[in-house]
């Protein structure tokens, strides 16, 4: 018959590695937020090159969680992985979307899905600045098709009723994914109406030293 000694050392041993698993996992889950944040700079820089190294990066850091808290799923599911998984999806799905490439999905990405749909939800915002930046740039045409695409996700995260033990914060960023797109819409019309004008003031002009 075990003693309370025998019994109490194995949960010792147990409790052990899963501080060491926590551990690293926390170490990884920064560095994956952290490299999530330096590739979405990239990628509004059109830095490709060094953006594709930060998602790969990411992508192992992101591997080494899953695998490392196979047996420990009180860590995996603490939250803070959860959290890191959608950033990384975040980065993912806006270089898929930028690049022209088809959407990584949940099982490719090795993300849960609710971390995934965050994500999702999170790239609407980041989708914002890059039609913001063609408006600058003067090619606000441009930017329809990314408000397209933005419509599309919120869309298809709306369409998620489940209560928010499954859901996990998705609801607010659907709020948010709402209010951005209103914004983003009338920034574009603006500027859309703001070029035609131009044009037309242009052409006429033309017309008139003819």
């Amino acid at each position: 018959m075990e003693t309370v000694k025998d019994i109490c050392d194995l949960i010792r041993t147990r409790f052990d590695a899963m501080d060491n698993a926590r551990e690293g996992a926390l170490a990884a889950s920064r560095k994956i937020t952290r490299y999530s944040g330096d590739s979405i700079k990239a990628i509004h820089r059109g830095e490709w090159e060094q953006a594709e190294k930060l998602i790969s990066e990411t992508s192992g850091l992101n591997g080494f969680l899953h695998d490392s808290l196979k047996e420990f799923p009180e860590v995996y599911y603490s939250g803070y992985v959860e959290d890191a998984q959608a950033e990384f999806a975040e980065v993912s799905i806006l270089y898929a979307v930028l690049r022209g490439k088809d959407l990584p999905t949940p099982e490719s990405l090795r993300v849960e899905n609710a971390a995934y749909l965050k994500g999702m939800g999170d790239t609407v915002g980041e989708l914002r600045r890059h039609i913001l930046d063609l408006i600058r740039k003067g090619r606000p045409e441009d930017g329809e098709k990314y408000l397209d695409i933005m419509d599309e996700f919120y869309v298809e995260m709306m369409s998620f009723d489940y209560p928010e033990a499954i859901m996990h914060g998705l609801r607010k960023k659907v709020d948010v994914a709402r209010s951005l797109i209103e914004r983003t819409r009338g920034d574009l019309t603006n500027a859309l109406e703001i070029k035609r004008l131009h044009e037309s003031m242009g052409r006429f002009e033309e017309n008139f030293k003819r």
